[in-house]
């Protein structure tokens, strides 16, 4: 069974720490994602490693070459860590000056529409936290989606449940995985942080159900032996196909090395079989 031809493909970055990458890494990863010819690329937080303006020009530059147009939102490593002053009081200001005006919390395209929430916490320095009133505002907003659009909401930290290990998890994540889904009628989440490739099913009490996407980083130094990760996700109407890329240490180029397809029926969202 063949997908129909996507009428938007977007690639899905996050955690690309400009400050702390593998050598070359972002130089290769940029080459693919040319070679991909996305309409958007969407990076899901920790640009940086240090939130240093170095390392922000360093991942404004980077972005300006990207093909398609591109969006971002902040992760926790975009906040200071060693100034606890301003991490309390102005944790975004060095975001915002360098990326956050290139950006929006809104995307409303014929193919999709889209809102991306700020996860990060001054509070805490790997846990996430989304504020009620911002996830309320965001279900109402997808809520307008017109027919056809995709509905999609993304953040730095994951919107499954808490698990060990999973660095904090995000405090608010069950309310917004009922807001977005039942509410808004998410059909995709969106997510980084945890540095892994992860695609679930999330459900919610009512019976409804959105597509989970955690991605990993495609260029930091920290997770290279086990491997560096970016996805590319086409939408074409009821159809989505999301393909794995991976490069590992040894490799001179992103392989592909998955691909998962969704269709979507009466029932909902339903992964289906090449």
């Amino acid at each position: 069974m063949t997908a129909a031809h996507p009428t938007l493909r977007l690639i899905h970055l996050s955690d690309l720490h400009f400050g702390a990458q593998h050598a070359g890494a972002s130089d290769t990863l940029l080459r693919t994602i040319h070679e991909l010819s996305p309409t958007l690329t969407l990076i899901t937080g920790d640009l940086t490693q240090r939130a240093r303006n170095s390392q922000f020009i360093a991942a404004r530059q980077f972005f300006d070459q990207l093909p398609g147009a591109w969006v971002a939102l902040p992760g926790n490593h975009d906040m200071p860590l060693f100034r606890p002053w301003h991490r309390l009081f102005a944790p975004r200001t060095r975001y915002r000056h360098h990326i956050g005006n290139a950006t929006t919390e809104r995307l409303d395209w014929p193919e999709l529409r889209m809102a991306l929430l700020d996860s990060t916490d001054p509070l805490a320095w790997r846990a996430g936290r989304l504020k009620t009133e911002a996830v309320n505002a965001a279900a109402a907003w997808l809520a307008q989606a017109q027919p056809g659009q995709l509905r999609i909401a993304a953040a730095h930290h994951p919107f499954a449940r808490r698990e060990r290990g999973n660095k904090g998890g995000m405090a608010g994540a069950r309310h917004a995985r009922h807001a977005l889904i039942d509410t808004g009628g998410a059909d995709i989440l969106l997510w980084g942080h945890l540095h892994r490739s992860e695609i679930t099913r999330i459900d919610t009490p009512s019976g409804r159900h959105a597509i989970g996407i955690g991605v990993g980083s495609p260029t930091s130094s920290r997770h290279v032996s086990d491997g560096l990760y970016f996805h590319q996700i086409d939408m074409a109407g009821d159809h989505i196909n999301l393909l794995v890329w991976r490069r590992l240490a040894s490799d001179s180029a992103f392989l592909r090395v998955a691909s998962h397809r969704f269709v979507r029926d009466a029932a909902g969202w339903r992964a289906v079989s090449e």
